[in-house]
């Protein structure tokens, strides 16, 4: 575009560019001395535009004040509008705001709060404003009336003045009052019987030594009140001596009248006239049960006693172990405390002299060994006294002649009790140590429950017998759990392991996480071979093994 005063002669045209603002620096429109023209100008032209929209009317909603009339079309009075909404809001007169006060007396004043609230004056306000001349005529009259009442005030002083002179004059003619004394007819206190005791002192005594120990000892009105209606013996109660209800007792007061601590008193000593005479007719006697001795002192003392058989030996045994305690083992043994059934020793599984199984190897300690060591037989022993084998993985104890397993508890033990249901614990090592060279030995493991039926027959069970299942009762479920890992699996003649060995690393790894083969080491050069095969998951190899009765328990009928 081209200047307007591009051909102005005989001035020269010169660029806004060039001409270079020398003024102070001014922050609000963003110059600074040095600037040039055109930035001065560029800048205030912007302000300009932008103070033109700000004061642009059309710029604001006024949709929320619901207009009826039409709205300001100028700045000036959107904010005369803005103001008028504000003394509305603050409940603000504007009429009284523009009165002149330069046209007073002759002008409207507010009122104070006073002549509004005062019931007293008669100028009968129901305004807060009135004309000044009104407003200074009432509160003269109000001050005339002020005047008036204040003289008849001081009257009324005087008055009362006189008044109270005449009465401290004859209060103070008055005689020192002395209080009456009263005599004694009972000591209270340290007052001794006949003493003439002032009534304040006697109060004074009566109360702290009389009636406060009184309410102590007896409780509080409410309180014996509450005892008084805690009965429990009613007019329909029968009476332990006759059986006829307290009602028909002469001394008894009926349930309807009953309302009084004497009356309680008189009824408690009712019940125990009953009970006194009901007692003295009885003859107590105890009964003994099964569980618990009563016995009857002299002096009436009743006491209970549980009964214990003591340790008590398992029956079926004694055939083939020796019933005296030894070192490293002990007797099966059972004990009765109550209606309980305690077991503890060793139970051992009969080891036959030869493989049928018909003559029994007596279990013998000789020098801490034990004969079952050194026998390279393992066929338990199934003959009378021995044991049943049963192809599902069972053992019986205790077989009688007409070969059936009896109970191995001793009828002392048990008496007429019943084993209330089937006991049998979770599955417990079995061990059997054997001698396999002059100078090495070993010991065999088993897994095995022990079980006791209502009837007392004592049993074991293998694993053999839970890998058989319902669905699978075939030889080819047998051997097959990993509970077999620690059940010896072993092979006359062949080496025994050695897990101490450095070389064996079934237990520990030199390389760390890396995978490796199961190494087991084995004994070769000093004669460390099984003297007999045995599976230990097999009831027909497993004579001599052993293992703890102690803490199995089995509860009796009541």
């Amino acid at each position: 575009m081209k200047p307007l005063n591009y051909d102005n002669s005989p001035c020269s045209p010169t660029s806004s560019n060039c001409v270079i603002w020398q003024g102070p620096d001014l922050h609000c429109i963003k110059l600074c001395t040095g600037d040039t023209v055109s930035d001065v100008v560029a800048n205030l032209a912007t302000e300009l535009c932008t103070i033109m929209s700000q004061l642009n009317i059309s710029n604001y909603d006024l949709s929320c004040f619901n207009l009826v009339s039409c709205p300001p079309d100028t700045f000036q009075e959107l904010v005369q509008f803005l103001i008028t909404k504000i003394c509305e809001l603050e409940n603000i007169d504007i009429s009284s705001t523009n009165n002149n006060a330069s046209n007073c007396p002759d002008c409207i004043i507010s009122v104070a709060s006073c002549f509004m609230n005062d019931s007293s004056n008669s100028s009968g306000l129901s305004s807060t404003t009135m004309q000044l001349i009104d407003y200074v005529t009432l509160i003269g009259e109000e001050i005339c009336n002020l005047i008036d009442q204040l003289v008849v005030i001081n009257t009324q002083i005087t008055n009362l003045t006189s008044i109270t002179n005449s009465l401290q004059t004859q209060i103070s003619s008055i005689q020192p009052y002395s209080l009456p004394k009263i005599a004694l007819t009972t000591p209270i206190d340290t007052y001794p019987i006949n003493a003439q005791v002032p009534v304040d002192a006697l109060l004074k005594s009566y109360v702290n030594d009389v009636w406060g120990p009184y309410v102590t000892a007896t409780g509080s009105n409410s309180e014996i009140i509450n005892a008084v209606y805690q009965k429990t013996i009613l007019n329909s109660t029968l009476q332990l001596a006759n059986g006829q209800p307290f009602l028909n007792k002469a001394s008894w007061i009926s349930d309807v009248v009953y309302n009084s601590s004497a009356d309680a008193l008189n009824n408690i000593w009712s019940v125990i006239d009953d009970v006194f005479f009901y007692v003295s007719s009885q003859n107590i006697s105890t009964a003994n049960t099964k569980t618990v001795d009563l016995n009857l002192s002299g002096i009436g003392v009743i006491t209970a006693n549980i009964n214990d058989t003591g340790w008590v030996n398992l029956d079926g045994f004694n055939l083939y172990m020796n019933n005296t305690a030894g070192t490293l083992y002990s007797y099966p043994q059972v004990r009765r405390i109550g209606n309980v059934l305690h077991f503890k020793g060793d139970i051992v599984i009969p080891l036959a002299t030869s493989y049928l199984g018909t003559t029994v190897n007596p279990w013998i300690y000789t020098a801490g060994i034990s004969s079952y060591e050194t026998s390279i037989e393992n066929q338990p022993f199934i003959s009378t006294g021995g044991v049943i084998l049963n192809s599902n993985g069972t053992i019986q104890f205790n077989v009688d002649a007409g070969s059936n397993p009896v109970s191995v508890i001793p009828s002392s033990v048990i008496g007429t009790y019943v084993i209330d249901d089937n006991y049998t614990t979770g599955y417990k090592v079995f061990t059997r140590n054997i001698e396999i060279a002059s100078n090495t030995s070993s010991m065999l493991s088993s897994l095995m429950s022990i079980n006791i039926s209502t009837t007392g027959i004592l049993s074991l069970k293998m694993v053999k017998n839970a890998e058989k299942t319902l669905l699978n009762t075939s030889a080819n479920a047998l051997n097959t759990s990993h509970l077999n890992t620690v059940i010896s699996h072993v092979v006359a003649g062949e080496n025994v392991p050695k897990y101490d060995n450095p070389t064996n690393i079934l237990h520990s790894s030199s390389v760390g996480t890396v995978n490796v083969p199961v190494v087991v080491s084995y004994r070769t050069s000093d004669g460390g071979t099984y003297p007999f095969e045995c599976n230990a998951n097999n009831e027909n190899q497993v004579g001599g093994f052993t293992c703890k009765l102690d803490g199995l328990t089995v509860f009796l009928t009541p």
